[in-house]
């Protein structure tokens, strides 16, 4: 009916960062049920045991990149390899063979010691709590402290040669942000160290900060926090963690489903530690993901470095999401793999882009073989039509499910777009059998559905 042409764009996307790449992180302890290194163990109790990658988990993650053509995003810290150095006379396998490979995947600055940079936390409870002033006010990170954290690593990655984009940042933990119930505010330091350092994107936690909104001269990007854990290293461990979390006390769990019984991923019974991990966790966080993906949410994924070491948690999950979406599209509508920039801006469109459409701000019509769509200045035009369109005699979009899509700049004047002799006009169709006299044949509007009890048809829709 429109001729192949409407206003925005489908497509499919799919990002996965992966955080703490050169640092190691902590173990989940199966019998204290906590993270020896890490916040959660009281009275800092147990004896950690790190998680961190090898050369061969390097060597691994490039072949899985070529053979699924996919690109993943090293989320680094650079004091990580700074520290092995010192401790092995100099010594870093993973690092080495990291730089050696750096131009095969993305990179993005996770400051350099992946300190926490919202309040200073008081660790000796558990929960931890935000330390306060004399006078009962937060103690925050200072704006020095947070502006090193970033500039130091940022100076580290470019002294190794990584190809970064120097306006991107994830702080760890997403710190810095506020974070409930201990920190309810983000740190007022933030911004101001943001703006000291060029940051344009900041990366947020999903599950708690998904609408994208400003810090500072930033703007968020919001990632899905996939539940393979960062303190996992081995399949039994993320079971054995999983199980703790989300069974009953009576079970041997912790209780977070009796206490918040909205908890999506409660369990009836523990997993099998054998098998629950390949049985259970896998599919469900790869239909998760899959979801996402289908429901064209550019938001990337986050991992951790932990995932890509030992038994490599996190391949039978994403290698399951780009397999199941190849068995359901064809080759012309491939998931669009975006670093985190690009997702920022993507996200930005959308919203001013709605945000037009809610204030009226949008119209658009068709005449003949041109469509003319004006939209606020500034407010980028999304729009989907046949291959062979231009606009102001130029090509438009790009190809993507056997049609052209895309974004155009809005200076608040209106844009036309010339399609194709081939797009027949709505309302049209060849007259079959006739090839030697082409041209339109009108086709009669089918009559409009009276509702029961409703003596008049309805006035049809002016606005479309």
């Amino acid at each position: 009916m429109t001729g192949g042409v409407h206003l925005g764009a489908s497509r499919n996307y799919f990002a996965v960062h992966v955080d703490d790449v050169f640092a190691a992180d902590d173990r989940w302890d199966t019998e204290l049920n906590c993270t020896p290194g890490d916040v959660d163990c009281p009275g800092g109790g147990g004896t950690p045991d790190p998680i961190r990658m090898t050369a061969a988990d390097v060597d691994h993650a490039t072949a899985w990149q070529r053979d699924h053509g996919f690109t993943l995003d090293l989320v680094y810290n650079g004091a990580g390899s700074v520290d092995q150095r010192a401790e092995h006379n100099g010594a870093d396998a993973l690092a080495d063979r990291l730089i050696a490979e750096r131009g095969k995947f993305r990179w993005v600055n996770h400051t350099y010691t992946h300190a926490f940079l919202g309040c200073e936390q008081n660790v000796t409870v558990v929960p931890w709590r935000c330390a306060t002033n004399a006078n009962g006010s937060v103690k925050w990170v200072t704006r020095t402290a947070i502006s090193n954290e970033i500039a130091t690593n940022r100076v580290w990655g470019q002294s190794i040669g990584l190809p970064l984009q120097n306006d991107e940042l994830v702080t760890g933990e997403h710190s810095g942000l506020k974070v409930l119930p201990q920190q309810p505010d983000d740190n007022p330091n933030l911004g101001p160290a943001l703006a000291d350092n060029g940051i344009a994107w900041l990366a947020s936690d999903n599950s708690r900060d998904p609408v994208q909104r400003k810090v500072g001269p930033a703007t968020t990007v919001s990632r899905y926090p996939m539940n393979i854990f960062y303190n996992a290293g081995r399949a039994a461990e993320q079971v054995d963690e999983y199980n703790w979390l989300y069974t009953s006390r009576a079970q041997g769990g912790s209780g977070i489903c009796e206490d918040n019984p909205a908890t999506t991923t409660c369990l009836p019974a523990p997993l099998d530690p054998a098998t629950g991990y390949a049985d259970h966790i896998v599919p469900l966080e790869t239909r998760i993901a899959l979801g996402h993906a289908l429901a064209g949410d550019p938001k990337p994924h986050f991992i951790h470095q932990s995932n890509l070491a030992e038994d490599r948690l996190a391949y039978p999950v994403l290698g399951g999401v780009l397999d199941g979406y190849r068995a359901l599209f064809a080759n012309d509508t491939p998931l669009v793999n975006l670093r985190m920039k690009d997702i920022g801006v993507e996200l930005q469109r959308r919203a001013a882009w709605q945000t037009a459409l809610r204030n009226g701000g949008v119209t658009a019509y068709r005449v003949g073989g041109t469509v003319t769509v004006s939209a606020p200045n500034g407010v980028a035009v999304t729009a989907t039509v046949p291959a062979g369109t231009t606009l102001a005699g130029r090509a438009f979009g790009s190809a993507y499910a056997g049609a052209l899509s895309g974004w155009t700049a809005s200076a608040g004047q209106p844009l036309t777009f010339a399609l194709p002799s081939s797009a027949a006009a709505p309302g049209t169709a060849a007259k079959a059998g006739k090839p030697d006299k082409p041209g339109p044949v009108t086709v009669p509007a089918p009559r409009t559905r009276i509702p029961v009890g409703v003596s008049e048809p309805p006035a049809p829709n002016a606005a479309g």
